[in-house]
């Protein structure tokens, strides 16, 4: 099986301040991973050391390996071109989203596929025919097909965050991480886009890595649950119905 992330013996540490330590895990091409845990567990620093980002702090110890980069030996330079080859390949949906409130919903997906481009068309947003296209269309398999042309901050919390998932979609990554993707939406925009992420992983398919607060959850948007707490891992299971509540007693 082809194998998209591997940790061994990984530490990763602020100063004296260690996030996390001593995981091990390996991540096959297709799998839904849900990463579980209470606040201050260390799954948001997992699911951003797994593209460098700095502000996860440092690999101190051990190895990763994500789509055949080792992240430690990349460093930490944005313009190192390993890093930023990596970066990528990885489409991010975040609690914050990352997406640029006055540029209409089209332009927002387009960015998706600057990496495809070296000239600066992304820079200038001329984008090819072909890109705006294959936007239009990751628009439209999110449901916002008539939405291109809005301003993303006059958007719903639902609508934005399905405009960071067409984002991703128009990327083309062969891995989506999603940090708490329902977190501030309410029961029905949760809902939504809760069945849009399980569908578009399933469809592309893609390696989905997703950071998941509300354990009834769990068994929607992934096969498999990761439960960290204070940086380490306490339990990797294959995910059924009665997941949730194995999750509670361990986390408990």
């Amino acid at each position: 099986m082809n194998v998209v992330i591997e940790a061994q013996g990984l530490q990763v540490s602020v100063g004296p301040q260690v996030l996390l330590r001593d995981i091990g895990l390996s991540v096959t091409a297709g799998e839904r991973v849900a990463l579980v845990g209470r606040n201050g567990a260390g799954k948001s620093t997992l699911l951003r050391t797994l593209t460098g980002f700095n502000g996860a702090g440092c690999v101190t110890r051990g190895s990763l390996r994500v789509l055949g980069t080792e992240v430690a030996a990349a460093g930490t330079d944005t313009g190192s071109g390993v890093l930023r080859g990596l970066r990528a390949r990885v489409g991010q949906v975040h609690q914050g989203l990352h997406l640029v409130g006055r540029l209409r919903a089209l332009d927002n997906v387009l960015i998706g596929g600057s990496a495809r481009h070296t000239s600066g068309w992304a820079w200038l947003r001329r984008w090819p025919a072909s890109e705006r296209l294959a936007a239009q269309a990751a628009l439209a398999r999110v449901g916002l097909a008539s939405a291109g042309h809005r301003r993303t901050d006059t958007l719903s919390g639902g609508e934005r965050q399905k405009v960071a998932i067409a984002r991703a979609l128009h990327q083309g990554a062969p891995l989506l991480l999603a940090d708490e993707p329902t977190a501030s939406l309410d029961t029905e925009a949760a809902d939504e886009v809760v069945s849009l992420l399980s569908a578009v992983a399933s469809e592309r398919p893609v390696t989905l890595i997703c950071v998941v607060h509300d354990l009834d959850l769990v068994p929607r948007l992934a096969d498999r649950a990761i439960a960290l707490r204070r940086g380490m891992v306490v339990a990797d299971v294959t995910v059924d119905a009665h997941t949730p509540a194995l999750l509670r007693g361990v986390l408990k």
